[in-house]
């Protein structure tokens, strides 16, 4: 793997190649030039030997660097695709670890992982990917996601949230990724988060409901087949005895639906059209204000 090493002179920024190599003589790495690439923000994938045009540091920086971000993120989501479909998860990570360190999660999940997933969707549904790669690269991004989520859970902010927040999806609906996302997200803000997604009966979601005592129940629809279940889950959790105040639905399967806002008592239901992961959280406080200080 290279990367790529910024040094000032005189004020302005000046980029280089290099790599790690092994010196057999003194036993140690040693820094080499591959090639001197001009100035920092002058720097284009072109000017990066093909060989190494797809490295997650070089893209990284040049997107982080230069004026050329655009094609930084396409070039990483092409390699990210093909990752996905040899579920390599070694190099997903790394490409997370670098991406993330310049630009952040949201960003990572926003920019590049929900992008490249809805490509294979596409693919998938264009007949140019057949099941079992659809698959594999379903679970591959499950894998992902699931090892961010460990780590942010091992690292939680300072400022824990003392919101309780369920996430769920309807029966029938067995679409997983995105709670997941949502759980890390939420997660590293610093919330305490039940994530008990895919296809949970309402029954269920209410008995888990009424031992977590959750602030804010949200639901997951990514298929819009599912809008009957979801309605029935709602209605179901809107006339129990949880105490839960609000409840947010969302997902791309709730894009295409015309919805009515549903109220009974003290407790709503908002749905989230066309909202993307960084507007979850002005979401949460806004419907949450009246209730939790947050």
């Amino acid at each position: 793997m290279v990367f790529i090493r910024d040094k000032k002179v005189k004020g302005h920024s000046y980029a280089y190649l290099v790599r790690n190599v092994w010196d057999n003589r003194k036993g140690t790495v040693r820094q080499e030039i591959v090639k001197y690439l001009g100035r920092s923000n002058k720097v284009a994938i072109e000017d990066i030997p093909i060989e190494f045009q797809k490295d997650p540091n070089v893209i990284s920086f040049i997107a982080c660097h230069s004026s050329d971000a655009e094609k930084m993120e396409l070039t990483m989501k092409e390699k990210m695709l093909e990752l996905l479909m040899r579920n390599d998860t070694k190099l997903l990570v790394d490409i997370f670890e670098t991406y993330s360190q310049f630009f952040g999660l949201v960003k990572f999940y926003e920019r590049l992982l929900a992008p490249v997933m809805y490509k294979v969707g596409e693919m998938w549904e264009a007949g140019r990917l057949n099941v079992a790669t659809e698959h594999v690269c379903s679970n591959a991004a499950h894998t992902l996601v699931k090892i961010i989520n460990e780590r942010v859970s091992r690292n939680p902010v300072g400022n824990r949230k003392t919101l309780k927040i369920l996430i769920c999806t309807p029966e029938g609906e067995y679409h997983s990724l995105g709670c997941m996302v949502i759980e890390s997200f939420l997660r590293s803000k610093g919330y305490s988060v039940s994530n008990i997604a895919p296809s949970v009966p309402s029954d269920s979601v209410i008995a888990f409901a009424s031992k977590y005592n959750p602030d804010l129940i949200m639901i997951s629809m990514t298929l819009a087949d599912n809008i009957g279940s979801a309605n029935k889950l709602i209605n179901k959790i809107l006339e129990s005895r949880i105490s839960v105040s609000h409840i947010l639905v969302g997902g791309i399967g709730i894009e295409s639906i015309k919805i009515k806002e549903q109220k009974n008592g003290l407790k709503k239901v908002y749905f989230l059209k066309g909202t993307k992961l960084s507007g979850i959280l002005p979401s949460i406080k806004e419907v949450t204000k009246a209730r939790t200080k947050i």
